[in-house]
């Protein structure tokens, strides 16, 4: 097995209104929806330094939750740190209390397959994340919906 060497990293809430306009501007250049972005939205950065490397969200409502847009930069694409980032996200919720997660994705069905996801009809999301703007609205209707247990 080849070991990689990464560098120090940091993956943290996005807190300052800074930090929320870098997530959001990384959202935008992999374009991923970013419109409905607000404070009730825990938005998270990895970052080498000062410099961001990726971007995540969580939407949580009871027991579940909804990811958000998992993106990282175009340079950095392919090193591992997509599925850090989602562990991450994962240990987190899974530490809060949060048993399912789900996503919609246009693009990214193989990495989340890789990650344990699976594929659900629509009709089987949660009210809650139906009434998203994510799910209504933001994300096209041949949208892929995923969900994984905790």
């Amino acid at each position: 097995m080849q070991t990689i060497k990464l560098p120090p990293l940091t993956l943290a809430i996005a807190v300052s209104e800074e930090e929320r306009q870098q997530a959001i501007q990384l959202l935008q250049q992999s374009k991923l929806p970013a419109q409905d972005i607000d404070d009730d939205k825990l938005l998270y950065l990895l970052k080498e330094g000062n410099k961001v490397i990726g971007t995540a969200g969580l939407e949580i409502f009871e027991d579940y939750t909804l990811l958000r847009s998992v993106s990282v930069i175009e340079e950095e694409q392919g090193k591992g740190y997509g599925k850090l980032i989602n562990n991450e996200l994962e240990s987190y919720a899974k530490e809060s209390g949060i048993n399912c997660l789900y996503l919609l994705t246009t693009t990214a069905k193989d990495f989340f397959d890789k990650q344990g996801y699976c594929v659900i009809k629509r009709e089987e999301t949660p009210e809650a994340i139906k009434q998203t703007a994510e799910f209504s609205s933001l994300c096209p209707s041949s949208a892929v919906v995923m969900k994984k247990r905790l």
